[in-house]
């Protein structure tokens, strides 16, 4: 197995001087006597971060692959239970909770102090793999600001230093954070998926992650379907990769690295997919992410925007400057990298933010800053793994949290992440065959829903050789079903109104958006009490850090199998939007599909004709102002069926095509979609008649 302690020796080795220092260090922070008077406040916060760090220094020297196998599931869970109770249980009374830490210090010192006890949890994850090399970083600004705040310094010499620690790190975090994602270096978890014993409950411990009770009932859930299902699975995610190289006409054989992002408790797909990137495509897959059941999502959303206390346009600077350096260092690899493989999740309840005082946020000249800071940044990571070389796929699946349903739920979403792709590709080239008939598309909204929306297309000017829209079945996005353009931006105008959208795990309730020319003009919805707080809600979650965001696509979704399940277990807002974008027209605000890769030809798959519009206004500024031609975002929001009143495609001629009225696709060709829509009518009317 693996050995995470051997591998970070000669870092680590490097640090023990440092490393034993600290740890004596720290251990007389946490032994001081601190009261219980406001005067004692400071010594009291810091003795607090320093038990957390010398508890993490001692559980380093604890965690061994024994140690993990030896112990009992519930004194691991109870020993997690600790480590996490600050950000989850505790995180009411924690200085980790901004709002805690600013009724206690004071807004300008409070906020420094929420900041450091969350970087301080860095440390927890260091621990688990005995990297002690980084729990320095983190062990050296704790001593270092514990004297200031002793000695009473000023909180501008306290944030000085803060980004002095920062600017000292950078080249350090830049090599982390692109290992970790990037290249294949075993240390992420793939040794114990491929080889551990999956049936043993105690081997999600072994993956260096937060393991939670619905953790758990995945993984034993996980270990109840036949090898055939985990195969289908498998094969399915996998076949999704290899088609997104070919669809795009991409060149699969010049990569030769895949980086799955993992779901925990499925581990045995995982395993499999492993098995296939290797064995179908000979490709070396490489866990990049592992995401876990979050127990308190308010603790990462209040410090989402910590970067802010020290962040300026030198720190930026610098923090690309590392970034580039770590990038041409490791390029042979990078140009290796084929692109990620997801493996999401779905039905964690819906996260509804609460707004706490003491949130660090960005001021205006500080967005200004983080915008070039990321455009950079992104331009960097281009450079060695361009779009126009990389592909990726996602699939999701259900979790238990989602209710009673789950095992039902999780098969049912096996099929429709295996459906058949040519039934559906010939389906949806009878929509494309209308759509590009006209000039501009028109999308009404009904029973309550408020969208009136007119999307501009693309002019096709050899129309028996072009084509605006892409014919999308089961290849990077799983499931299949849709068909998607990159509109025009100048015609693009109107409200688009969604009664719920749900995004990285945040709710947005009665969302309205209005249109100008392409671009989000004004924005409202409906979660807080206040006008305000809602803007100021979507300014930081859908448009941050911009001002405003164009529509970079529009799409009709196909999967009407989807929306049935959806509707018949009252899904809608816990699906991802992997699927939920597959129910129902829509509009993706931020960049197109085709970032980077304008330039590469693109061909409808059942015809063969070319993709006309794979850019639009904005895409355009990459010939003469690339720093402002992408906005690095793109973000999927989907009008479901039963909200939609018309949409119908308009010819330059004034002449209309409907393809869907009243949530019925009416186009010639498009029957089979009515299929689940009639079947989900007739059972919701059984349903009524039994109530």
């Amino acid at each position: 197995m693996f050995n995470l302690e051997e591998y970070y020796r000669l870092y680590n080795n490097a640090s023990l001087q440092e490393y034993e220092c600290q740890k004596e260090k720290i251990a007389e922070w946490a032994s001081i006597k601190a009261g219980k008077n406001n005067k004692d406040l400071p010594l009291r916060f810091l003795k607090k971060q320093a038990e957390f760090l010398q508890k993490m220094i001692q559980w380093e020297s604890l965690w061994t692959e024994e140690y993990v196998r030896s112990a009992s599931l519930e004194h691991l869970a109870k020993e997690q239970e600790d480590f996490y109770a600050e950000e989850e249980g505790e995180y009411h009374r924690s200085f980790l909770n901004p709002s805690v830490a600013v009724k206690q210090f004071g807004d300008e010192l409070g906020k420094v102090a929420t900041y450091i006890a969350y970087q301080m949890r860095e440390n927890l994850r260091y621990a688990r793999r005995h990297m002690r090399f980084a729990m320095c970083l983190n062990q050296r600004l704790f001593l270092d600001i514990a004297e200031l705040m002793k000695n009473h310094a000023p909180v501008s010499e306290l944030k000085s230093r803060i980004r002095e620690h920062a600017l000292s790190q950078v080249r350090d975090r830049a090599g982390l954070s692109l290992h970790e994602r990037f290249i294949p270096d075993g240390c992420q978890g793939e040794d114990q998926i491929a080889y551990g014993d999956l049936q043993d409950p105690g081997f999600l411990y072994m993956l260096d992650q937060r393991v939670t009770e619905e953790d758990l009932e995945l993984f034993r859930f996980m270990n109840t379907l036949p090898e055939e299902e985990i195969q289908k699975m498998a094969a399915s995610f996998v076949e999704g990769y290899r088609k997104g190289f070919f669809v795009d006409a991409k060149d699969i054989v010049i990569k030769k690295t895949v980086g799955i992002y993992h779901r925990l408790g499925m581990e045995r797909m995982t395993r499999r997919a492993m098995e296939l990137f290797r064995s179908e495509i000979h490709y070396q897959p490489f866990i990049s992410r592992v995401k876990t059941t979050q127990k308190n999502l308010q603790c990462q959303y209040d410090h989402r925007f910590d970067l802010a206390l020290i962040f300026d346009a030198e720190l930026g600077q610098k923090l690309n400057d590392a970034l580039e350096e770590e990038v041409e260092q490791n390029a042979s690899m990078l140009r290796l990298y084929g692109g990620p493989a997801v493996i999401d999740s779905f039905g964690e309840k819906p996260f509804v933010p609460r707004k706490g005082k003491g949130n660090i946020v960005f001021s205006e000249e500080q967005t200004e800053a983080y915008t070039a800071y990321q455009n950079r940044r992104m331009e960097l990571m281009h450079r060695y793994m361009p779009e126009r070389e990389t592909s990726f796929t996602m699939v999701a699946y259900p979790v238990p949290e989602i209710g009673k349903d789950f095992p039902a739920l999780f098969e049912e979403t096996i099929r429709i992440n295996t459906l058949d792709n040519e039934k559906y590709q010939e389906v949806q080239q009878h929509i494309i065959d209308a759509l590009d008939q006209g000039v501009k598309v028109e999308i009404q909204g009904t029973r309550g829903n408020e969208t009136n929306l007119t999307v501009a297309l693309a002019p096709i000017e050899d129309p028996k050789h072009q084509t605006n829209f892409y014919n999308c079945v089961a290849d990077v996005n799983i499931p299949l079903g849709e068909v998607f353009t990159s509109p025009r931006l100048e015609g693009t105008n109107g409200v688009l109104h969604v009664e719920s959208f749900y995004m990285d795990g945040l709710l947005f309730k009665n969302l309205k958006l209005t249109f100008t020319d392409g671009y989000v003009t004004d924005y409202q919805c409906e979660n807080f009490p206040a006008e305000e707080e809602n803007k100021a809600y979507i300014r930081d979650n859908l448009l941050f850090p911009h001002e405003t965001l164009p529509m970079g696509e529009f799409a009709i979704g196909t999967n009407t199998l989807a929306y049935k399940m959806a509707k018949q277990y009252d899904i809608v807002e816990k699906l991802p939007i992997l699927i939920v974008e597959k129910m129902g027209p829509h509009f993706a605000i931020g960049d197109t599909c085709y970032v980077g890769t304008e330039e590469l030809p693109v061909y409808n798959p059942k015809n063969g004709k070319e993709i006309r519009a794979r850019e639009n206004e904005k895409t355009a500024l990459r010939h003469t102002d690339r720093e402002n031609a992408y906005t690095h975002v793109h973000t999927d929001i989907t009008l479901p069926y039963h909200g939609i009143g018309l949409i119908r495609v308009v010819t330059a001629g004034g002449q209309t095509t409907e393809i869907i009225r009243n949530g019925r696709f009416v186009l010639r060709g498009t029957e089979l979609l009515n299929e689940a829509l009639r079947k989900l009518e007739e059972e919701e009317a059984k349903q009524n008649e039994t109530l």
